[in-house]
């Protein structure tokens, strides 16, 4: 099994949570943001150094969990701080992008990083398509489009013009090349029946966040199923799972972190939604983070997932203050990096 580590990029800092978007520009203090971008590279490097397969980057706008609209340029940062983990995009959203122009970015950072990248392209959720007024009704489309137009244009010689549904292009001719050939691996949601089907048409990856496993178990069985009718067979590493992650020396221990974390985070937003919306606090959308515990409740949960199919695991560290994820990720690495590795 691959194991992941998510460069979050979230705001150390008092800031509106999941529920509330678009966050107000008002809440982002620089040197806190600074401070924020500079720790996640550090926390990126760090999981280079313990033996991290990856390190990931996500994109998400006006709001404070993740400060990476565009995963292109942290990524290019990320092939800086690091020298041997594989750099995943997890993932560029296509409809919110000139696919021709993500093609060209991604193929820089391939270049920047010596071949180490590895790309999820996702259509993005209702509250992204809101970022550029994109038409939501259209973005399953533009983004299936979208991928199949950047995988033409990184593997063909001669310039090309691109007459499709979504796009309409008279010339296009990328440069660079990637490093990879043909082209870095490429991974597309698992969160459909039909988003499932076209991954296993087009032999790319699919990737889950935060689902439970037995959905995940299902929709793995229905890609096997449609990438045998295409005429191959994926292996585990065609699948990622992405979950939130804290270790501790015990479960005990994890857990009581854990519920401290949250029990501020729901007092700081329930002042700040009073502020913002005049009513209760909402409730958050990740409720129950699974990759919690200390090694030995890690260890089973690292095999429960593998069993449901999953090859690659990306680790979210999203709980706790920056010297918390540090030692996090520290007892995670001592404790149960090695042995998810092997299973």
């Amino acid at each position: 099994m691959l194991i992941s580590s998510l460069c979050m990029v979230g705001y150390d800092g008092v800031a509106p949570g999941l529920e509330i978007w678009p966050a107000k520009p008002s809440y982002c203090h620089r040197d806190v943001a600074l401070a924020s971008f500079n720790h996640s590279l550090k926390m990126a490097s760090k999981a280079d150094a313990l033996g991290f397969d990856w390190v990931s980057v996500s994109e998400h706008h006006y709001a404070p969990y993740i400060m990476t609209p565009n995963p292109c340029v942290i990524a290019g940062a990320l092939a800086q701080v690091t020298s041997r983990a594989k750099i995943a995009l997890l993932g560029p959203l296509v409809p919110l992008s000139n696919p021709v122009r993500l093609a060209e970015e991604l193929a820089m950072v391939d270049m920047l990083s010596g071949g180490r990248l590895v790309v999820l392209f996702l259509r993005g959720t209702p509250n992204e398509h809101q970022t550029y007024d994109t038409d939501a009704a259209a973005t399953r489309a533009m983004a299936q489009e979208g991928i199949d137009l950047i995988v033409k244009a990184w593997t063909s010689d001669q310039p090309f013009a691109w007459d499709g549904a979504e796009y309409r292009f008279s010339t296009v001719a990328v440069w660079p090349k990637t490093v990879q050939t043909p082209h870095p691996p490429i991974f597309g949601s698992g969160n459909s029946d039909e988003s499932v089907r076209f991954a296993a048409a087009r032999r790319m990856g699919i990737a889950f966040s935060f689902v439970p496993p037995e959905v995940v178990r299902n929709c793995v069985k229905l890609y096997n199923a449609e990438a045998e009718k295409a005429g191959w067979q994926p292996e585990p590493e065609h699948v990622i799972y992405r979950g939130i992650a804290y270790a501790a020396e015990s479960d005990a221990r994890a857990f009581d972190d854990m519920g401290a974390f949250f029990g501020a985070k729901m007092a700081e937003q329930a002042q700040i939604q009073q502020k913002t919306l005049g009513g209760p606090p909402v409730v958050p959308l990740v409720l129950e983070p699974y990759f919690v515990g200390g090694p030995e409740t890690l260890k089973g949960k690292m095999e429960a997932i593998r069993d449901c199919g999953v090859g690659v695991v990306d680790l979210a560290w999203g709980i706790g203050g920056p010297d918390q994820r540090e030692v996090a990720m520290d007892c995670f690495a001592e404790g149960v990096l090695g042995v998810a590795q092997e299973l």
